[in-house]
Order: C-alpha cells, then sequence, then structure tokens
C-alpha cells in the first residue's frame, strides 16, 4: 500500500496478495484519508478495447448518415486500415480530413464527459473500475478534459504513456500523471 497525499493505494496484486493485512480492504484511513485500490494494467486495456468499440459504432453511425446526406461513398471495409489512414492524412480531401478531426472531437468529449459526469465510462463501468481524483473525489469537468487530452500525450510516442500503467507501481499512466487521477476498482 502507498500513501499518497489523501488517497492511500493498493495495488490489485497486494489486494489478492493473503499475506497482506490490509488485502482487499477499501474505506477511510484513521488520518482521515481514503483507502483504494487501483486498477491494473489489463482490466483497463479491455475497459479501453470496450469504449473504443463503442465510439467506432457511434462514428460510423454518424459517417454513414453524413455521408449519404452529402451523397457520398463509404470507403469499403477492405481499404480500412493504417494505411488508408496515413494516405487520408497525407492525400485527404477537405471532407475526409474533418471527418477524423469530429472523430477525434467525439472521443475526447466522450472521455471527458463520462469522466466528469459519472466517473467511468461504458467500458470502466463493464469492468467495474471507475477514475477518481487525488482526493478521491468524482472529477471535475475541467479535470475530466485535462485527463482527456492526457491521452493525446500517451499516444505521441508509440503509446508509452499508456504501456507506462503496467510498469508504474501506482499503475498510473502519463494522463492520469498530467491530471493527477486514479484508476480505481469499485
Amino acid at each position: 500500500m502507498y500513501s499518497m497525499g489523501p488517497v492511500a493505494v493498493q495495488t490489485e496484486q497486494a489486494a489478492s496478495d493473503p499475506t497482506s493485512a490490509s488485502s482487499g480492504v477499501t474505506g477511510a484511513r484513521r488520518d482521515g484519508g481514503l483507502k483504494v485500490r487501483v486498477a491494473g494494467f489489463w482490466r483497463r486495456a479491455v475497459a479501453f478495447v470496450v469504449d473504443g468499440t463503442v465510439l467506432l459504432a457511434l462514428f460510423g453511425a454518424l459517417a454513414g448518415l453524413s455521408c449519404t446526406l452529402l451523397r457520398r461513398p463509404l470507403p469499403r471495409l477492405s481499404q480500412l486500415g493504417p494505411d488508408y489512414l496515413v494516405d487520408v492524412a497525407v492525400n485527404g480531401d477537405a471532407l475526409t480530413l474533418t471527418g477524423l478531426a469530429l472523430f477525434a472531437a467525439l472521443a475526447l468529449a466522450y472521455f471527458a464527459v463520462f469522466h466528469g459526469l459519472v466517473g467511468q465510462t461504458v467500458g470502466k463501468k463493464l469492468v467495474g473500475i471507475r477514475v477518481i481524483d487525488g482526493f478521491g473525489e468524482r472529477l471535475s469537468l475541467g479535470r475530466s478534459m485535462l485527463r482527456s487530452f492526457g491521452y493525446v500525450a500517451s499516444s505521441l510516442v508509440l503509446l508509452l504513456g499508456f504501456l507506462w500503467i503496467g510498469f508504474d507501481r501506482e499503475k498510473r499512466g502519463l494522463h492520469d500523471w498530467i491530471a493527477d487521477t486514479y484508476v480505481i476498482v469499485v
């Protein structure tokens, strides 16, 4: 268990260790702080995949609707992939680039609104985790936006900001450090 300010952090591995005196305990500490169990890398990865699937389905429906209204063809599924995205970014028309920018805005808004209003996204709710700030409270919309923009920083260099979660003793990624947040087991 690690004490970081008002929040005492316990990893999932320590919580499952039967020799640990405080294994699995969540509640108030004697000094008035909050004792929580942080979520590990794989649980967070599953939640992120679920959220990505929700976002892609939502964006696909919006893209299909807008292409129908504008009488533009959608790309075939066989065309989609990383090389298609690079080709669009380099040679794409204004409409396609606008679509990619709207997808980025939709993703940022999805994470910011869900984390700020509810404390968890659809994926996080499914795997039983949520996001709190350094004081154990639900995120404000401002801190939630900062965390969402932190996802961009975490993605920049080969997703190292996300992989950091697997090696950090508090199981926090770059975006968590930027916004002073923790992802905990509910």
